[in-house]
């Protein structure tokens, strides 16, 4: 039943299951654990509880505003080809 309630604690958090942190001491509490109203409860006694990541890359991001493609590979120096040589004139 482990799985069950994981999933439904990913439902109401709105979460992947890799971020899901069961408390390991209160397993048969989990385990027992069959409705909603049941993890809801366990998610505010905190015995199951969200894992937060760390920080990303500090590369731009094409996220809520939109940035276009090629100005993003022309910061990240990507797409560059062969340079062209310069003159010794």
């Amino acid at each position: 039943m482990l799985f069950n309630a994981k999933e439904l604690a990913m439902r109401f958090m709105g979460v992947g299951w890799r971020k899901v942190w069961c408390d390991p001491t209160q397993m048969e509490k989990i385990k027992n654990t069959r409705t909603r109203a049941g993890i809801r409860e366990l998610i505010a006694q905190g015995i199951i509880k969200r894992k937060f990541t760390e920080r990303g890359s500090n590369k731009p991001k094409r996220g809520p505003f939109f940035i276009p493609k090629d100005s993003v590979f022309k910061l990240n120096n990507n797409h560059a080809g062969q340079q062209q040589p310069t003159s010794t004139n």
